[in-house]
């Protein structure tokens, strides 16, 4: 009994004329052979668990016959990348299991279009990794698209990119929506940043007769050759831009690298890996009519109490670094990589990362921090090739404004620590050396 077509087939499927089945097949796949007297075997747990890499489910809804999926990239011939994982527990043969990977499924074409489908695996996505979400079913997720729709919602005919975002805050995200005729050439950047940050994004492409929802869950693992080919960083602001040009200070955004992204479509096996400029690339030549394809909008569900947003913490931190406190030099080369992760996370990785200057370290563990946090990390080319850095600078995710430094927590950069001094809102700097320290790899899941 598969959960998810059990509820589509009494909310649908069983009021139609033709009779179709309630029961689905599930196929569970191993890496090594297994007998079935491993699963009476105790001593055999963890030998299971550790050939376990997930399953498909096979509902009887031809010719659309694949169901709720969740399979681990360690069984891909090809896994070059990083990705937005969360833990998934099933039981095979009575034996409670678990495997790492990001849900999937196909679109049955009548209760679920790729919409649906799309909102159905990111809320499967975040129901099994925070508490704070719950799965949601197809008939649920129709019930609540009701409230905004003017037709009936089965058959599905599919859902534009609002109705979308109101179903996910429905559901308790705060949703951000970005369109590309907004924030031209920052768009893409944008939606690198939050893929960076471990954020799941709903991705909305189309070309003149193609609409299609997916989501956009990682991207290939950093090559030196692709940091390499970074050039200075051309900002949207041409106030900004002068003054980096005064200076002549050549900026590199990690978030600008041409590197290939990881997709969940439901027309295609998990894992799909595209450019952003081709993302429907996998269809061809055998479907010409999805060429030319165009990601237009992406929706970052965010955490409610997100307030600061990428594009506005991108643009304080782009412009404090011209300030005396960070001490940038005149002719100077930087590059920066800016994500959001979770305080808890942070200081879980900070707390045992010994690269990191102990005096920093301690200052930072025992600072007051909001739930999420911006992260900058100033580095060069030639240390991010090894997965280095020398600054840092943290933001508060809850302050969204951005006069007189508010969501500025701390700044560390060439021998300066830089922070609010207490119970006061002057910022002080004093001397500190914070040296080289390996980067922040936490947010994304590699499986090389």
């Amino acid at each position: 009994m598969d959960k998810v077509y059990r509820d589509s087939y009494y909310s649908y499927f069983s009021s139609k004329n033709r009779q179709y089945k309630r029961d689905s097949i599930r196929i569970s796949i191993f890496k090594d052979v297994v007998s079935a007297n491993d699963f009476r075997d105790n001593t055999k747990r963890e030998e299971l668990l550790k050939k376990y890499m997930g399953f498909i489910v096979l509902r009887p809804t031809e010719p659309n016959l694949i169901g709720r999926s969740t399979i681990s990239p360690k069984i891909l011939k090809t896994k070059h990348f990083e990705i937005c994982t969360t833990n998934i527990r099933t039981t095979v043969n009575s034996i409670k299991l678990y495997i790492d990977g990001f849900p999937h499924s196909s679109q049955d074409a009548e209760t679920i279009s790729c919409a649906e489908t799309t909102i159905w695996s990111l809320m499967e996505y975040f129901s099994n990794r925070y508490a704070e979400y719950k799965s949601e079913l197809p008939s649920e997720i129709i019930q609540t698209l009701k409230r905004v729709s003017t037709e009936r919602q089965i058959p599905s005919k599919g859902l534009d990119i609002q109705q979308i975002s109101y179903a996910l805050r429905a559901f308790g995200l705060g949703t951000k929506i970005y369109s590309k005729t907004e924030y031209g050439v920052m768009f893409e950047n944008l939606l690198s940043c939050y893929i960076e940050s471990g954020i799941p994004l709903v991705i909305a492409m189309q070309n003149n007769t193609i609409g299609h929802a997916l989501l956009c869950i990682g991207h290939e693992l950093p090559t030196s050759d692709q940091i390499d080919v970074l050039t200075n960083k051309n900002f949207t602001n041409p106030r900004l831009q002068g003054k980096y040009n005064s200076r002549n200070i050549t900026v590199y955004d990690f978030n600008d690298l041409k590197e290939k992204y990881v997709f969940i479509d439901d027309n295609h096996p998990v894992y799909q890996t595209n450019f952003l400029e081709s993302p429907s690339a996998n269809y061809l030549p055998n479907y010409p009519g999805w060429a030319n394809c165009k990601i237009t909008y992406f929706i970052a569900p965010l955490y409610t109490k997100v307030y600061l947003e990428a594009f506005t913490a991108q643009n304080y931190i782009y412009q404090f670094l011209l300030t005396p406190r960070i001490n940038i030099n005149d002719n100077s080369e930087i590059l920066v990589k800016i994500f959001l992760t979770s305080n808890r996370s942070f200081k879980d990785w900070l707390a045992t990362n010994n690269s990191f200057n102990h005096d920093v370290r301690d200052l930072i563990l025992e600072t007051a921090m909001p739930k999420f946090i911006w992260v900058a990390e100033l580095s060069t080319k030639d240390l991010m090739k090894n997965r280095k850095a020398n600054g840092i600078i943290l933001l508060d995710a809850t302050e969204a404004n951005t006069m007189n430094n508010k969501p500025l927590i701390m700044a560390s950069h060439k021998g300066n620590y830089i922070s609010f001094a207490p119970n006061s809102t002057e910022l002080q700097k004093f001397a500190l050396p914070l040296g080289t320290f390996s980067v922040y790899q936490n947010n994304l899941k590699s499986f090389i």
